[in-house]
């Protein structure tokens, strides 16, 4: 039986793979029993720290702007804008459906309420019908100042997304 911090071990080296396959070359760099950092090597020779953190609440990473790695033409927005209820509001499109940000009408379609605790994110995804949401709840399994990664409870997908404001 492996030990928690064996996982965490081979959860970030089967990261640090995946992520050398799709943006370049990686290095990993232990610093203590809780922080691993991985220095990846994209293309342009530029180099990212990314830390894999063990059990932080960090709330305040999800604020921005980001970018789906693999479909570049998917973007979700976190906001602080308080939605009730400790939610606050967020929103995605897909500008190849000819969907973009200044499309979506406030608090409509394309909008979603979202909280997050220490391991997973709720969200709530508003449709066009008032007052009708659909619940969805993602494991987030990496969070840093430039990268998110999580995978959704229902159908085990994970989705990689890197912060661009």
């Amino acid at each position: 039986m492996l030990t928690k911090k064996a996982k965490i071990v081979i959860y970030i080296l089967l990261s640090c793979l995946l992520l050398a396959c799709v943006i370049g070359v990686c290095t990993i760099k232990k610093s203590d029993s809780t922080v691993v950092a991985v220095d990846v090597q994209d293309f342009n020779s530029n180099t990212n720290r990314l830390v894999f953190y063990d059990g932080e609440k960090i709330d305040t990473l999800m604020i921005g702007k980001w970018q789906h790695c693999m479909d570049t033409t998917w973007f979700r927005v976190y906001t602080t804008e308080p939605a009730g209820d400790g939610y606050y509001w967020g929103k995605e499109w897909n500008t190849s459906e000819d969907i973009f940000e200044e499309d979506l009408m406030p608090y409509g379609n394309g909008w979603f309420k979202w909280k997050k605790d220490d391991k997973s994110v709720m969200e709530f995804q508003m449709t066009e019908i008032k007052g009708i949401a659909i619940p969805y709840e993602y494991k987030v399994m990496q969070l840093n100042p430039q990268q998110l990664q999580f995978k959704e409870n229902f159908s085990s997908k994970k989705h990689f997304f890197r912060k661009i404001s």
